[in-house]
């Protein structure tokens, strides 16, 4: 069986296993809706904003990562030319009736990166950049490795200003590598130093204890990680606890290669970044239920997590009698 494999050595040999233990998914097609979302967040300035973020559906990205899902939100075939700008400006709409609040910030997520061209066309970028007006900050998401002249070129025609988020994952090379990221941290810094000369905020996504690690060393990998992302020039961080979501990571999960943390290790790990002063720091609350440990105090760790999340300061923790007697 594919699931008992070894993990493969080599990255292509490692996409062809990843993309062969892919359960059956309903994809959506050139006619579904974009999902949205609002909430607040904390924004460079200390000011809570409301924040919008659009999914685009778009192509798959071309990378291949093991823990990555995202894959179940894309289309089989390629969109064409004009279909990004059309979804955009459909959801704004909706958006627009929908909300009571003006909403200063908006991420646009495709599931993949922002400047694969052969995903969002350039040819787009001007209807793009029209629909956004209104907006003060523009968040979309990219590989470190797609980092150059698109960027620049999408910055120029945009009013408000432009923030670049990636994936990180975890400042180490050599899961960097088991991980399928097809980056390095050399990468990593010099998409970096371009977005910092062009005065381009970036923010890092940055792994809970991911594949081929442990609970023993979760917490100080994730301070590693975060400490370099900053130190980086990162504006902000989000942590994402890591999930068996797919058939690879199941099958690693088998094979004792990957262990999901704990609903304890995601607070740690959360209090300890908060608490370098940094830069502002999230957590990614996102199916949290599959991290619940006690009926009891499930919901107030949430609620802890999403208020730390708003505020940016560490709360008192949660004493429970009934998981922790």
């Amino acid at each position: 069986m594919l699931q008992s494999t070894p993990y493969p050595e080599t990255a292509s040999t490692r996409t062809k296993w990843i993309r062969a233990l892919r359960e059956p998914t309903n994809r959506p097609g050139a006619q579904s809706t974009p999902a949205t979302l609002v909430e607040q967040e904390m924004g460079p300035e200390g000011c809570l904003l409301e924040t919008v973020t659009i999914f685009l559906i778009n192509r798959e990205c071309p990378w291949t990562c093991v823990m990555c899902d995202l894959w179940k939100h894309t289309s089989l075939k390629p969109m064409s030319p004009g279909h990004a700008p059309v979804q955009l400006s459909s959801a704004l709409r909706q958006l627009e009736r929908a909300s009571k609040h003006q909403l200063s910030q908006i991420k646009i997520y495709n599931s993949g990166s922002f400047f694969d061209t052969k995903a969002i066309y350039t040819a787009d970028y001007m209807r793009i950049a029209n629909s956004l007006s209104g907006y003060e900050r523009v968040i979309v998401e990219n590989h470190p490795k797609l980092s150059g002249k698109h960027i620049s070129l999408f910055k120029e025609l945009l009013d408000p200003q432009l923030e670049i988020a990636m994936g990180l994952e975890v400042a180490d090379d050599s899961l960097l590598d088991k991980l399928n990221k097809r980056f390095s941290l050399e990468d990593y810094m010099t998409a970096c130093e371009f977005l910092n000369a062009q005065r381009i905020a970036h923010r890092a996504f940055i792994m809970i204890q991911p594949p081929f690690t442990n609970q023993t060393e979760a917490l100080s990998l994730c301070q590693r990680s975060v400490r370099f992302a900053f130190e980086q020039g990162a504006s902000c961080v989000s942590l994402i606890p890591s999930r068996a979501t797919t058939g690879a990571m199941h099958a690693l999960k088998n094979q004792g290669n990957f262990v999901q943390p704990t609903i304890h290790t995601v607070e740690s790990c959360f209090s300890h970044a908060l608490q370098m002063n940094r830069g502002r720091v999230f957590v990614d609350l996102w199916d949290l239920e599959m991290f619940r440990e006690c009926r009891v105090c499930f919901e107030p760790r949430r609620a802890r997590l999403e208020q730390m999340n708003q505020f940016q300061k560490i709360l008192p923790e949660i004493q429970c009698h009934t998981c922790h007697p």
